[in-house]
């Protein structure tokens, strides 16, 4: 097959580009092509990324806002960005799986004074290492609860639908990701800081957002969020305990 046949759909090519499929006139490969490749890419990403990431810190609900309403461009997608984020997070954590992990599992050990390793049941263990092997799933079950409340709680006033509300969840929840790493570099200096600066960067971050992408009230943003916040955790642990507890009965 000649330079003049195009190898993606067997038009013939007149141009630098087929024009029945547009794909370009065959060449050998060099290595000025891939690194022209990657550096387009590395352009490409760079933009959306930090301007996903800066108006996700500094003005987060205008931001989910102005993308469901159709300004897109410049942003990265939601789903992609929740696939980055997580990806990020889960590998700081295995990197630093030693250090920091050790420093968060003595957290809970250091405030049960009462319980011994004797006293855990095997299905308590069971299911504890089964949550662990699946954490990347169980992070991501957060985001149809957090979706739901926020689209029941907010429905009347945006008229959004659940899956416009599942896009601002997957932006917030993914920013939450990355904070979350910020502020797990603190447990060098205090053990159990992180999850203190986790919980009041959630009821700080979460209204802020709601506040600019549903324009209610303050005070009724704080209840809204609040109640959202309360009740996922409660629902997350829920379903978190259940999926485990019939993964270990049933399943394994």
């Amino acid at each position: 097959m000649d330079s003049l046949t195009c190898r993606n759909c067997g038009e013939s090519i007149t141009k630098n580009f087929c024009s029945n499929c547009g794909e370009q006139q065959y060449k050998r490969i060099e290595m000025k092509d891939m690194v022209g490749d990657f550096l387009s890419n590395v352009v490409t990403l760079e933009g959306p990324i930090l301007q996903t990431v800066k108006d996700l810190t500094i003005r987060p609900g205008k931001m989910i806002n102005a993308y469901v309403n159709g300004k897109r461009k410049g942003y990265y997608k939601p789903f992609q960005y929740y696939i980055l984020a997580s990806t990020v997070y889960f590998l700081f954590f295995y990197l630093w799986d030693n250090e920091i992990m050790t420093m968060i599992s003595n957290i809970g050990a250091d405030a049960n004074t009462y319980a011994t390793t004797e006293e855990i049941t095997s299905l308590q263990k069971e299911m504890t290492e089964f949550q662990g092997k699946n954490m990347k799933f169980f992070t991501f079950l957060q985001i149809p609860i957090y979706s739901w409340l926020i689209w029941l709680f907010f429905k009347k006033k945006s008229g959004h639908s659940y899956t416009e509300t599942l896009l601002a969840s997957l932006y917030i929840l993914s920013q939450t990701l990355f904070f979350g790493i910020v502020f797990t570099l603190f447990e060098f200096f205090s053990t159990g800081i992180s999850i203190m600066l986790s919980g009041i960067f959630m009821f700080i971050y979460i209204p802020w957002t709601l506040k600019q992408l549903y324009n209610e009230t303050m005070f009724k943003t704080i209840l809204k969020s609040t109640a959202i916040i309360a009740l996922a955790f409660a629902l997350y642990g829920i379903l978190m305990a259940i999926i485990s507890l019939i993964w270990v009965a049933f399943l394994r």
